[in-house]
């Protein structure tokens, strides 16, 4: 239990920092920490202490489920909490699904038998209030990131418009419901999470055709409509407003809406038995070891594919200290054996071999893809190296 993650933030208290949100008296703190980071966007690049510590547990501990509570503002509902499983689907289907499609149906539930709050998959409704619609899958996020990682995660985000006690016991009371479940459900979980290991261990062992990784995603929705707890239409309050909470006043309605909660593969690539990447990559190199990747130093000759790139979109405006890419990139088959002359050159023997026969192997893929929407390459660590017709550094070993 971490019950102030972001401490330098949680101690810059102000009744200005979140207008709207009732209570507490004293005001809240902020979302940046010391360094000026959001920690729930850093689950990739590893920049703060507070993200690296956090992960690092997750290597030591290897948790079952993992539970992140927050504090959301948003559309106009009924709910006192909503809560959400991993978004991304590159991540192992089976705890996603369990999660999603098991765990939260039940709790939510089992909450509003024994507390009488209700509760919904996380989202903000379109203008028309046609449309129910989650966040983003990108790892960036915790939730997201605890997918891939082949961990059951479950975000929960109280109402920021109930009062500041409504908000405290209702997280309590979710949270105790859903380690109550996990606990009735232990030898399950814990024999699909050894079960989930096992086979990522095995899928980079032996590759096949037909695993994709993906790699680039876009929103979905679900094949049938939800309903709703709204509220009626106010002409003054847009019902997607993000600062006037609802009052006593509105009118409950309820609306059925299409359920924008999934996300489909817009772009994979077949999971290759590993990666090398060069050692004096040392920030790369040292953000995978902070992820838990396990590596050896590259040794003999290998069957490869050198990327080349074909396209750079660089984002017009910084977020979070980086200005985030997209790259396109085409691939080629050689060989290469190293401290041997291929095609005139002279291959560095100072590589390191990236196996994805690990638990973390769907990890590895996703951040060490060039194409890949929220990698490593997303967040510059490669952008000495970034050249419409450069030859991309990391070699993927098919």
């Amino acid at each position: 239990i971490a019950p102030i993650y972001n401490a330098d933030g949680n101690d810059r208290m102000s009744p200005d920092n979140r207008p709207g949100q009732v209570g507490p008296a004293a005001g809240m703190g902020e979302r940046p920490n010391a360094q000026g980071l959001d920690l729930n966007r850093d689950y990739i690049k590893l920049e703060a202490p507070e993200t690296r510590a956090m992960v690092a547990l997750l290597n030591d501990w290897d948790p079952d489920l993992i539970i992140d509570t927050h504090t959301t503002n948003g559309s106009r509902h009924r709910y006192a909490v909503t809560f959400e499983a991993p978004l991304n689907p590159a991540g192992h289907p089976e705890p996603i699904d369990f999660v999603h499609s098991n765990m939260l149906p039940d709790v939510a539930k089992r909450l509003r038998d024994a507390t009488g709050y209700e509760s919904f998959y996380y989202g903000n409704t379109d203008r028309t209030i046609t449309q129910w619609f989650t966040y983003s899958a990108q790892p960036r996020f915790g939730g997201n990131y605890h997918g891939l990682r082949g961990h059951l995660s479950v975000l929960s985000e109280a109402y920021a418009y109930i009062s500041f006690r409504d908000r405290v016991e209702v997280t309590r009371a979710f949270v105790r419901e859903l380690i109550t479940y996990a606990d009735e459900h232990h030898e399950a979980i814990r024999a699909m999470r050894e079960r989930v290991k096992r086979e990522i261990i095995a899928a980079g062992a032996h590759p096949q055709p037909d695993d994709i990784v993906g790699i680039r995603h876009r929103i979905a929705a679900f094949p049938e409509p939800v309903t709703l707890l709204g509220y009626e239409p106010r002409g003054d309050v847009p019902q997607t407003t993000h600062v006037i909470p609802p009052t006593e006043d509105d009118v409950p309605r309820d609306y059925t809406v299409v359920h924008l909660g999934r996300f489909e593969m817009e772009r994979g690539v077949r999971r290759p038995l590993g990666y090398l990447v060069p050692i004096e990559l040392t920030t790369v190199i040292d953000t995978l070891r902070a992820h838990g990747v396990t590596m050896e130093p590259a040794a003999g000759r290998y069957d490869v594919e050198r990327y080349t790139i074909t396209g750079i979109d660089r984002a017009p405006r910084e977020f979070q200290g980086h200005r985030n890419v997209l790259v396109d990139a085409d691939a080629r088959r050689e060989t290469v054996e190293f401290g041997t002359p291929i095609a005139g050159q002279i291959v560095p023997t100072r590589m390191m071999f990236i196996p994805t026969a690990q638990p973390l192997g769907t990890l590895i893929v996703y951040l060490l893809e060039p194409e890949s929407e929220d990698g490593l390459t997303a967040w510059n660590f490669f952008d000495d190296q970034l050249e419409v017709g450069a030859a991309f550094p990391v070699l993927r070993v098919p």
